[in-house]
């Protein structure tokens, strides 16, 4: 059988426990902040791509889709107010023009309902076709 510990060597374990307890202790609230700021970031980073795909992507489709019937607008059609171009022409060239540009070519009904909105003069669209523009020569 062993001798028993001295009270001082017994307290002094117990402080070197109490101090690895401590330690333990400081070290499990420093992993812990770790997570929240992780989880945080994650749900940030979370709505973040929730926003960019429900509002930003769309808005930039759009941005893009617009721009390329205003350079179609620009660098394919005259104004001309005697003017009278086919819709279907007039959509075959612009689908042209965007394969050519290397574009995605957006469906008619789109084209349709942007190049309505165009300026400068506005073009219309009457019993088929598009009045107030014509091809340049050359088309797209």
């Amino acid at each position: 059988m062993e001798p028993p510990e001295p009270v001082s060597d017994k307290e002094r374990k117990i402080k070197n426990l109490e101090q690895d307890l401590n330690d333990l202790r400081q070290g499990l609230a420093v992993v812990t902040d770790y997570y929240r700021d992780l989880e945080t970031v994650s749900k940030k980073q979370e709505a973040a791509a929730e926003i960019d795909e429900g509002i930003v992507i769309p808005l930039m489709e759009d941005e893009l889709e617009f721009e390329g019937i205003w350079k179609f607008h620009e660098e394919v059609l005259v104004p001309d107010p005697s003017a009278h171009v086919p819709c279907a022409a007039m959509y075959e060239a612009f689908a042209q023009f965007s394969s050519k540009s290397g574009r995605d070519v957006l469906g008619q009904e789109a084209f349709e309902f942007v190049f309505a909105r165009m300026e400068n003069p506005r073009p219309a669209c009457e019993r088929g076709e598009w009045i107030g523009y014509r091809l340049r020569a050359g088309g797209a």
